[in-house]
């Protein structure tokens, strides 16, 4: 499952080599992951037979958001989740980098996380620090982690709200909540303040809105990131210096 995997900055950065070799070590890694990666879509598809669940409350004060959230709005799992191939590469990504700590946020119905716990659990140390202030979905994301490890600490709240819970600082962040380029951006500087140095983080649905790739492109292009990576046009990565 090749991504259309590129380098959109820098020069070399300490990520270059291990990003850019994902799509000659992907078929060796999905066969060996082959079990868990079938049980996590199993648990996806067992989610998505729940059916549509509320949209956390909050999105109601984001104003001219590119979707409607209104308090009827709902969305199943199948239509939230980042897709597979996508999210085989954040294992891989968990299995190479052996971090102390993943930060997540949100972690809606826990598909990309089972993907980064199935990495941890390669790596065989870490943990998941992950956040989703919609309670109902932060239990069922609950109970589909349980399914894959207990490398995880998940809080029904908000990543802004809980800065203290991550620790040690993240290696690998993925921003997968509110998708414009005010909170974004809020939430990158959030990001910076507990991680180290040479952190991936990551930036999910960048072809959300005009607004979210705007804040792609302010992104990518800022000082203190000395390397950038895109997967098509729906993820970013940066390396902060």
């Amino acid at each position: 499952m090749k991504l259309n995997l590129k380098k959109v900055r820098g020069e070399h950065g300490i990520n270059d080599d291990l990003i850019l070799s994902y799509n000659t070590q992907q078929a060796a890694f999905a066969a060996s992951q082959q079990d868990m990666f079938v049980n996590i879509e199993q648990a996806i598809s067992k989610t998505d037979e729940r059916g549509k669940m509320p949209l956390w409350d909050g999105y109601n004060q984001i104003p001219n958001y590119a979707t409607s959230t209104g308090p009827a709005s709902k969305r199943k799992i199948s239509q939230v989740r980042t897709g597979r191939g996508i999210c085989q590469f954040y294992a891989w990504l968990a299995a190479q980098k052996k971090p102390e700590t993943i930060l997540e946020f949100g972690a809606a119905f826990g598909a990309s996380g089972m993907y980064w716990l199935a990495g941890l659990a390669v790596s065989g140390k870490g943990q998941l620090v992950s956040f989703e202030p919609n309670e109902l979905w932060c239990s069922i994301a609950r109970e589909n982690f349980k399914l894959i490890s207990d490398q995880f600490l998940l809080t029904a709240g908000t990543f802004e709200d809980n800065l203290a819970l991550v620790s040690p600082k993240a290696t690998i962040t993925l921003i997968d909540a509110i998708h414009t380029k005010s909170v974004v951006m809020a939430q990158f500087e959030l990001v910076k303040q507990v991680s180290q140095s040479g952190s991936l983080v990551i930036f999910d649905d960048l072809g959300f809105s005009d607004d979210m790739w705007a804040c792609w492109q302010e992104v990518a292009g800022a000082p203190d990131i000395s390397s950038a990576w895109q997967i098509g046009d729906r993820v970013g990565i940066v390396e902060l210096t």
